[in-house]
């Protein structure tokens, strides 16, 4: 199976408790969200989670595709939380109209599906992340932020797993201590602002080891660093 280039994200399960940031990661306005889905319960669920943080603001919620094209068309809104299966327009066809002609709005899918093709189509189409519904609760937060960050390809750890599964990167690499850290960090679904505040270094040193670490790992995306640090040990829970 042919696996696309692009920028893929592994998100650990965290907690959807606020996390206080500081004054100088924090946007100057709330990430603005429409939600997208056809069940009510999970879009309350979401919802309800969301509006717990004091940087993301949901604007809207919609139940078929149609109105949510309309919708974002309307705000604008930063993120698109959309499920894949709606009536009236299914995701994939809200994902192209959207490529096209909003592409201010960074779309973050949910699905039930994990198959290989349908999650590369998504993809190709302009999908910025893919969640699986079973785990959206745990994960939506962080992917929420990261996407409206531009860190594009917001995935769990199940799915990139099998997605790269066919890239073999094997070779021993020497990492510094500060790359391990990062790396480590990297695996469990951290944007740069965050592993820039817990090691008391700037976005841009956590940007220049990010660099060395893709090449000493022949990586030519974050989702391909993540992999690889997966399967070489640095995602394993520490303390």
């Amino acid at each position: 199976m042919r696996v696309p280039k692009y920028n893929e994200h592994s998100i650990d399960t965290v907690s959807h408790r606020t996390r206080t940031l500081p004054s100088e990661i924090r946007r100057m306005s709330p990430i603005t969200v429409l939600l997208a889905d056809d069940h009510p319960v999970l879009r309350r669920g979401i919802r309800t989670i969301l509006e717990m943080e004091d940087d993301i603001t949901v604007v809207a919620e919609t139940g078929d595709g149609e109105e949510t094209i309309r919708k974002s068309r309307e705000l604008k809104p930063d993120v698109l939380v959309l499920d894949v299966s709606m009536p009236r327009r299914n995701g994939i066809e809200v994902i192209k109209e959207l490529s096209t002609n909003e592409p201010q709005t960074n779309v973050l899918v949910l699905s039930a599906y994990d198959d290989e093709n349908f999650i590369i189509e998504m993809v190709e189409a302009g999908a910025a992340g893919y969640l699986l519904k079973r785990e959206a609760l745990g994960t939506i937060v962080e992917a929420v932020r990261g996407v409206a960050a531009g860190e594009n390809g917001w995935f769990s750890r199940a799915i990139i797993s099998k997605m790269l599964a066919a890239q073999k990167i094997s070779r021993e690499v020497s990492f510094s201590e500060r790359e391990k850290e990062i790396m480590h960090y990297l695996t469990q679904g951290w944007t740069n602002a965050r592993i820039s505040e817990t090691l008391g270094i700037s976005e841009r040193t956590v940007r220049y080891h990010l660099r060395n670490i893709y090449d000493k790992i022949d990586a030519d995306s974050r989702g391909m660093a993540i992999a690889w640090g997966i399967r070489h040990g640095y995602g394993k829970k520490t303390g």
